[in-house]
């Protein structure tokens, strides 16, 4: 291999690093958050979880006002700053302003309760968890900087681990709630609450370093002008995400909202892989941008990423069926009335991949002060979930929404590729990138429509998926040599 050639594989290896801290902080967290569901669909009857779902929708849209694309923009320019000193500064502009616009917007909410409980359920008598929802959107609003200031230095380690302690509490706490206290869908949001605010006291060690009393406003407007944007497309993201639950409910009834949302949790399975991938992501490519093959890599990385979120698009969806009614103590991991939910599955995985593909081509955006475009990208692809969700729902069910979802993502992520390509053109590597997708779609429609469901069959087209791709010539020469000098370094 040449230098050049070994330089790209040095930065993927960083990139790999850095998501593999991540992935298994993530996978640790979210396996330890699985565990809520058998508690939830064990104990709380899909209706009662249609309602908590609505709420955890309605979290999520207020989240995108209460960040005001702040984060991003913190990211953004203390991810290029070398000087400390400047560093506090935009930390302590992005940390106060959040601190005063996030207790105006609880103050609000937590006035207009009555409303609201009108506004998501149609009927008053849900304002306990509106209040709530009050205070876990203020401390998450909160963390966001000090987060993002472990992100920007590229400390992994200790933001999984606080995330790790995030969770670990939740999950205690919803035990206490849920099971000792018999709160019900209440002691979903109590759980919340606590955690949130105990993870922002966790944090603790981060805002002492960085914060000041100072306030800039010129950096104030300059990560505004930035971050702004993200208000509309942060809002049509989450629409795409979870308007179709809305849609749902009132084209069918709240058990099917409740059976959708349980199903779209396990696509959480790829939620786990583009989590990690896209938090070392963002400062990876900012930092790897002053590189002079920087495209190259950014390329060879799109082609890797597909490949990996295929595998782990057919493990899953493989095996999908088996891991709900996995049997412990006579407790199924899912309850039996939300077995049907698998269904769903592999098109919430396709989505996720789409949207994986989407974070990929936001290199242009960033680097070149553009997210101006992206209201505009993510509203069209808004529109399309919106409209594809009242044509499929009538006829497919929950299996339109599922469809719907996929629709959109993969419209934004073209639409988002056409509209960078000319301003920052990046040399992907489309043949190798077909060639993955037929071979992959051919060993799923095998497994689902040809061959027998059994584990045995399955796990044999697996290992048929991998040797298929170095029989038909996947990987190039240069590669296959880099792998087996790292093997042997690995060995030794």
């Amino acid at each position: 291999m040449g230098p050049e050639r070994a330089t790209v594989g040095s930065h993927i290896l960083r990139l790999v690093r850095h998501s593999a801290v991540y992935g298994i902080g993530h996978i640790i967290t979210r396996a330890l958050g699985f565990l809520l569901l058998p508690l939830y669909t064990n104990t709380i009857p899909p209706g009662e979880f249609g309602k908590a779902a609505l709420i955890f929708s309605f979290l999520a849209i207020m989240n995108v006002f209460y960040g005001y694309g702040m984060d991003v923009a913190f990211l953004r320019y203390v991810a290029l700053q070398d000087d400390e000193r400047k560093q506090r500064e935009l930390f302590s502009t992005a940390f106060w302003s959040l601190l005063l616009t996030s207790l105006a917007f609880s103050v609000l909410i937590f006035t207009l309760k009555s409303r609201i409980s009108v506004l998501i359920f149609g009927q008053t008598g849900e304002e306990r968890l509106i209040e709530l929802s009050a205070g876990i959107l203020l401390f998450d609003a909160l963390a966001l900087i000090p987060f993002m200031a472990l992100r920007a230095r590229e400390k992994s380690v200790p933001f999984v681990v606080l995330k790790l302690a995030n969770v670990l509490v939740n999950v205690g706490a919803n035990i206490w709630f849920i099971v000792l206290l018999k709160r019900g869908v209440e002691g979903i949001f109590l759980a919340n609450l606590l955690s949130s605010s105990l993870t922002f006291f966790f944090l603790a060690p981060v805002w002492l370093r960085f914060l000041t009393f100072y306030f800039g406003p010129g950096d104030y407007r300059e990560m505004l002008r930035f971050g702004l944007p993200y208000i509309p497309s942060g809002l049509a993201v989450v629409a795409i995400d979870l308007i179709d639950r809305f849609i749902l409910e009132k084209l069918t009834d709240i058990e099917t909202t409740g059976l959708y949302s349980a199903g779209y949790k396990l696509g959480m399975f790829m939620a786990l892989f583009i989590a990690a991938f896209r938090f070392a992501w963002h400062p990876f490519f900012l930092s790897t941008s002053k590189q002079p093959n920087a495209k190259e890599i950014f390329a060879r990385i799109l082609t890797y990423f597909v490949l990996a979120c295929s595998l782990v698009f057919l493990v899953i969806s493989f095996f999908i069926d088996e891991i709900v009614r996995f049997n412990l103590f006579g407790i199924t991991l899912f309850g039996r009335e939300y077995w049907q939910s698998t269904s769903i599955v592999p098109l919430i995985l396709l989505s996720y991949v789409f949207y994986g593909i989407y974070v990929n081509f936001l290199i242009g955006i960033y680097l070149e002060k553009k997210t101006h475009w992206l209201p505009f990208i993510t509203g069209a692809a808004t529109l399309i979930n919106i409209a594809s969700n009242l044509l499929l729902i009538p006829w497919l069910g929950m299996m339109g929404s599922a469809w719907a979802t996929v629709l959109a993502y993969g419209s934004m992520a073209l639409i988002l590729y056409l509209k960078v390509r000319p301003i920052y053109p990046v040399p992907y590597e489309w043949g190798r990138l077909v060639h993955l997708s037929i071979w992959t779609a051919f060993i799923f429609f095998a497994q689902r429509y040809l061959l027998p469901p059994a584990v045995s069959i399955k796990s044999l087209l697996l290992v048929a998926y991998i040797v298929g791709l170095f029989l038909t010539g996947f990987f190039k020469r240069q590669e296959l040599a880099y792998l087996r000098v790292l093997w042997s370094k690995w060995r030794k």
